[in-house]
């Protein structure tokens, strides 16, 4: 588990390492800097111009200490001190002090002299207000230079939390950023002004990060390792959970599809499909593996006799994708909410659904998680997609605590929350995972961890992760234009490969 700080978290981190542990700033700034020059000095040669921009705050000392470690090193270093703001920091002038000492060349203007390396040491992850003036002007010019581009610690202009741009933003082709990832560089705009992120360490002390406890976490992949759900040596398929998927309408077969295949592909038991009478064909000839049970949809009796089949058997029940709003879905999702009460991935229609019926939600006895988009959610919270993009934390955990549910809120840095204080940030995938069924897929994967008997706060991070890992392979064989949401069901097995050893399987 890795924590994914906000400005604020970073903020007290700093200052109970400086002001409880007693690790001295200056300490902290040096390491910093030293970060950064060793980055620059593994990468461009002692010919090379180097531009530093800096305002007077504490990222700016920062970069005065890298330009002086690289003029040390026979760098042509320029400083360029924008010098707006009046308050300067006791870090920030200690290096301003000591660079002036050492004669580094500071200049009036930027000018392009021919820069290739241009760095980024204005604002830190502190900033909370609209760029403009100087500072904008600064950052427009630096972002047209034909250079290299390294942001220190955050891009100057980019929200440390919602990864928002404040107006305009520095553009940088790597940040290199310090003890924790930032939350504002893996969301919104964050994502693409940041680059490649490097994450550095300069000394703080675990203890003191466990101390805060940022908020955010994200696995790795030895988290996924860890957290998988051990195969039995002494099993069968009723070991492994029945899942029951309730999805699909007229001529939306491949929803229910790609649920019922991602559960199997997951590593579930059994897997019954409950649909309209119209997809029983295509499920049965694509995938024969799955048992079925369909319903008429003008027979209210054939309905009911259906979903009463499907509760008294599965373990599990995905409902939703592909279901569709007419009357005979709102009775499917009705039935299930009020008469399953083990648990339940809602998807999709039946989200659409319960955004009308929040009761049904409410008063479940069934352990849900619920996996909206942005929209969805939308629906669900009666909150606007921007006030729910710009704080998905919030939104997310405060709607799970109100109805008892996980929520598995999908954005391309997705949240999954409980009601607890931590929530998980997901940063697997990719751009080519937008496209249609691939939510169909993790709600399958959900259902095939939850089957294995993992608890469904758990089961929806790791799904959520190995989703997107799944996503990475299909990127990599299909490429992110092609892919579709069957190469990524097809990818699940590519990810559970880098987990399973043969040895075992030849002996169990």
């Amino acid at each position: 588990m890795k924590y994914v700080a906000s400005g604020d978290e970073m903020a007290r981190i700093d200052d109970y390492t400086i002001n409880t542990i007693g690790i001295p700033q200056m300490v902290l700034m040096e390491r910093a800097a030293l970060c950064v020059f060793k980055f620059v000095s593994e990468r461009f040669d002692r010919r090379k111009k180097v531009l530093v921009v800096v305002e007077s705050g504490n990222n700016g000392g920062d970069g005065i200490a890298v330009a002086r470690m690289l003029h040390e090193e026979g760098y042509k270093v320029d400083i360029y001190w924008i010098n707006e703001i009046e308050k300067q920091s006791e870090g920030f002038k200690q290096q301003y002090n000591i660079a002036k000492k050492l004669n580094l060349n500071f200049i009036d203007e930027i000018i392009d002299y021919g820069y290739d390396v241009v760095i980024d040491g204005i604002f830190g992850v502190g900033l909370n207000r609209s760029v403009h003036g100087r500072h904008a002007e600064a950052i427009h010019i630096m972002n047209d230079l034909d250079a290299y581009k390294i942001a220190i610690d955050i891009p100057s202009g980019i929200d440390s939390y919602t990864g928002f741009i404040l107006d305009t933003a520095f553009k940088a082709d790597t940040t290199i950023t310090f003890e924790l990832m930032k939350l504002g560089m893996i969301t919104g705009a964050g994502f693409e002004y940041s680059g490649n992120v490097i994450v550095a360490s300069i000394g703080i002390p675990s203890n003191v990060i466990d101390h805060i406890a940022p908020r955010l976490y994200t696995y790795d992949e030895k988290d996924v390792e860890e957290k998988l759900p051990a195969r039995k040596v002494d099993s069968h398929k009723g070991s492994y959970g029945k899942i029951g998927v309730i999805a699909g309408s007229k001529n939306m077969a491949g929803a229910c599809m790609f649920a019922a295949e991602s559960a199997y592909r997951m590593g579930c038991g059994l897997v019954k499909v409950c649909t309209t009478e119209e997809n029983r064909e295509i499920i049965q000839q694509r995938l024969p593996e799955a048992m079925l049970k369909t319903y008429d949809i003008n027979n209210k009796a054939s309905i009911d006799e259906a979903i009463e089949d499907i509760i008294n058997w599965s373990d599990v029940i995905v409902i939703g994708p592909g279901l569709g709003t007419s009357d005979y879905a709102k009775e499917v999702v009705r039935q299930t909410f009020e008469n399953y009460d083990k648990k339940i991935i809602a998807d999709a229609d039946a989200l659409n659904i319960l955004s009308e019926n929040r009761d049904w939600l409410r008063n479940t006895n069934a352990e849900v998680i619920i996996t909206p988009h942005l929209k969805e959610m939308s629906r669900l919270s009666d909150k606007k997609t921007g006030e729910i993009k710009e704080n998905k934390y919030d939104i997310a955990r405060e709607f799970a605590k109100e109805y008892n549910t996980v929520v598995v809120l999908k954005d391309s840095r997705t949240i999954v929350a409980d009601s607890d204080v931590h929530a998980y940030v997901n940063m697997t995938g990719n751009n080519g995972m937008a496209t249609g069924g691939s939510g169909d897929v993790l709600s399958g994967i959900l259902a095939g961890l939850v089957g294995q008997g993992m608890d469904i706060f758990e089961a929806a991070k790791l799904g959520v992760c190995m989703h997107g890992l799944a996503g990475k392979f299909a990127a990599v064989d299909k490429g992110r234009y092609s892919m579709i949401a069957t190469d990524i069901v097809r990818s699940i097995t590519k990810v559970l490969e880098g987990y399973e050893s043969y040895d075992s399987i030849d002996n169990n």
